[in-house]
């Protein structure tokens, strides 16, 4: 790796990928930068400040102790120049130029499907990214999310719960876990051979902006981006935004058109940008090479829903009910109804509650 990419990580958080990719584009080392001084072509670049900051370190031995650091705490870290550099990654507008990382980089080689969403989803876009994520990854997809509450929280165990491989993309580095709440969830990702990486040094405080340059690292990687639930204003958008220029696939599960917990999602449906589909298969079908054990792609199907069927989930996706709420806004017949929930809850569809009450 160039040395000139370590000093530029280093002060990351002073300089926009648009300036580091123009100092490499300029330079071929850091003692380029330092011996013409602050000349007329640096100044187009950086501000006097930021270029006596990479002065500053480049003149104290800030690779050294940087290196020891990463030893320390059992980080790599690989630049565009490795060969384990995925290539997905290199021909992306503003590509990282280092990524740093803990667990099994071999993983950036694999055929990669993201899972995003909101971060405050509902419990049927928990269930929902973290059924997709297991059967996803028994079909040798590896999973990759942002760490983030919510749905990647789900997406990242649902992976892990099925034996199989996951990357978390972080904003913040490597020892700055965000949230903090996922910290033993990236121990546990590490330990069951899965990877965390990050483009920001181990002790970058992340900042709003990087969350969005973290989400073209993930819309990067991956052959397709798949969204169980999203919010029109939700984060995750910028992924799907990032994947829709980068001409990757984007999928997305329907949801109640009366929920804004789904806005996002139908949203991309009704505007053509997200295929629309209802099971793992739908994304499988999608890739050569991949599919499911046989044991599981011979079981049978679940029939189509019928209309009163989805009239009782559209209700429960919403929030859980009791029995008597259902009755009222179903305007079916007790008994009626109490058949198809039996129905419903033998087949996996929906939960009985204590109470009578229901939910998904």
């Amino acid at each position: 790796m160039k040395k000139l990419e370590f000093y530029l990580t280093l002060v990351l958080s002073e300089l926009s990928l648009g300036k580091q990719k123009q100092i490499t584009s300029n330079y071929n080392s850091i003692n380029e930068v330092v011996s013409n001084g602050y000349d007329r072509k640096i100044q187009t670049i950086l501000s006097g400040d930021e270029y006596y900051k990479l002065v500053e370190i480049a003149t104290s031995g800030a690779i050294k102790r940087h290196l020891e650091g990463l030893r320390y705490n059992n980080i790599g870290v690989i630049s565009q120049e490795d060969s384990m550099f995925p290539d997905s990654l290199r021909h992306i507008h503003e590509p990282p130029s280092v990524l740093y990382y803990k667990g099994n980089l071999s993983l950036l080689q694999t055929d990669c499907i993201a899972i995003v969403g909101s971060r405050g989803c509902t419990r049927y876009g928990m269930e929902q990214a973290k059924k997709f994520a297991g059967t996803l990854s028994r079909a040798k997809f590896t999973i990759v999310s942002g760490l983030a509450e919510g749905v990647d929280t789900y997406a990242h165990l649902g992976a892990l719960e099925s034996k199989g491989n996951t990357i978390a993309v972080m904003a913040g580095g490597l020892n700055n876990i965000y949230p903090a709440i996922n910290t033993n969830l990236s121990k546990r990702i590490v330990e069951q051979h899965g990877l965390l990486i990050s483009e920001n040094v181990p002790s970058f405080m992340p900042k709003s902006y990087s969350f969005v340059q973290r989400n073209r690292i993930i819309a990067g990687l991956s052959m397709g981006v798949f969204s169980p639930e999203m919010g029109l204003k939700s984060g995750a958008m910028h992924t799907i935004n990032f994947a829709l220029d980068e001409g990757k696939q984007v999928f997305v599960l329907p949801g109640n058109v009366s929920s804004s917990a789904s806005a996002g999602t139908n949203n991309l449906i009704k505007s053509l940008q997200g295929a629309c589909v209802l099971e793992p298969q739908d994304i499988i079908a999608n890739f050569e090479g991949h599919s499911l054990p046989k044991e599981e792609s011979t079981k049978t199907p679940h029939r189509q829903l019928s209309l009163d069927e989805q009239l009782i989930l559209q209700t429960l996706k919403v929030q859980d009910a009791h029995f008597n709420e259902l009755l009222e806004k179903t305007k079916m017949d007790a008994k009626k109804l109490t058949s198809l929930l039996t129905t419903m809850e033998i087949r996996g569809l929906i939960k009985k509650l204590a109470g009578n009450n229901f939910g998904v």
